[in-house]
């Protein structure tokens, strides 16, 4: 990284869990590699070999690397934010978050840094940076990454139900059966971002706070993330910061997102994913309004038609329980994931 200012104080931050160190350990290796002061490692419940593996490095690349050990997984909401926690109380300017196989390619911290400051300068001192987020570093994985993202025609939260939206629901489909043109590119700024890649300011992390440990597990970095904009900020997206993010075997498929929770293979994951995003939903806008509840009645529709085309009602009780649970409020762990 070459500039005329001082290079900023940036410390790194990652989580893990079950038998991720060797992966997790590439990260760090990755984040020293790239530059950064230090790296703040939480071990969210890893197992016996994987925790000694990581309190080793930690040995060996101390003071640099700092590990937080944690008995058991708690979810990424409390484990992401001890991570910022440390690295804020470490002394850093910026946190740049990594997930534990997420590899930066090339300069990426440097372009991260170089867009942030941009936003800064124009006067958008409440901001984040998210990279290009990409399953390879090629020029073919990356543009399509882009073209992706900026393809992506998310939801309007004030009136939708689990992501469905009538009116976007009915673009989509008219796309789909070439009646109409597919949307334009949405442009650079985003309406929140994963953890993975993410660089923010040590002064935003202040102000918006840490992540709702009561959401527990996934949706937490999209609510987290999301204040930075409900708050009157910006989050970039990047073109020219790159993340490889392998993503591994999913466990929910790609397509139509309904459709997707009848056919995914974790139903923890698929709770808590429809349950924190429906919260998120009721807590934008209006709780009750007739494009939420015409929403909602499309959301359960669609999932009478999966129900039937899967044969999987199991994962209809699922959504039940989740969509129940976000209306009233009950969040937290549940015992039976």
């Amino acid at each position: 990284m070459t500039s005329s200012s001082p290079l900023p104080r940036v410390v790194g931050a990652t989580v893990t869990y079950g038998a991720r160190s060797a992966s997790c350990l590439a990260t760090v290796d990755a984040f020293l590699a790239a530059g950064v002061r230090e790296v703040v490692v939480v071990d969210n419940g890893s197992t016996p070999s994987s925790r000694q593996a990581l309190v080793e490095y930690a040995r060996e690349h101390a003071p640099r690397v700092h590990l937080h050990h944690l008995e058991r997984n708690e979810g990424s909401a409390l484990a992401f934010g001890i991570a910022l926690a440390r690295a804020v109380e470490a002394g850093a300017d910026h946190v740049w978050v990594l997930d534990d196989d997420n590899l930066p390619a090339g300069d990426a911290l440097a372009a991260l840094l170089r867009e942030e400051r941009a936003l800064r300068a124009a006067g958008h001192g409440l901001c984040a940076v998210a990279p290009t987020r990409a399953p390879g570093a090629s020029p073919a994985e990356v543009a399509e990454a882009i073209r992706v993202e900026q393809a992506r025609e998310q939801p309007r939260e004030d009136r939708s139900f689990a992501g469905v939206e009538l009116t976007l629901f009915a673009r989509r489909a008219g796309e789909r059966l070439g009646l109409r043109r597919p949307a334009a590119a949405s442009g650079a700024d985003l309406a929140y971002a994963p953890y993975g890649g993410l660089l923010v300011g040590a002064d935003v992390i202040r102000r918006i706070g840490f992540p709702d440990t009561a959401l527990v597990l996934y949706g937490d970095d999209l609510e987290y993330t999301s204040r930075i904009v409900a708050a009157g900020g910006l989050i970039r997206l990047s073109r020219d910061a790159v993340v490889v993010d392998p993503r591994g075997e999913r466990w929910m498929p790609p397509g139509f997102e309904v459709l997707a929770m009848f056919r995914s293979t974790n139903d923890a994951l698929l709770y808590y994913s429809v349950r924190n995003r429906i919260h998120r939903e009721l807590h934008t806008g209006r709780r009750r309004s007739p494009a939420r509840s015409v929403n909602a009645a499309l959301f359960w529709a669609l999932c009478l038609g999966c129900t039937v085309l899967t044969g999987r009602p199991g994962k209809l009780r699922v959504l039940r329980l989740a969509a129940a649970d976000a209306r009233a409020g009950r969040l937290g762990r549940r015992v039976e994931f």
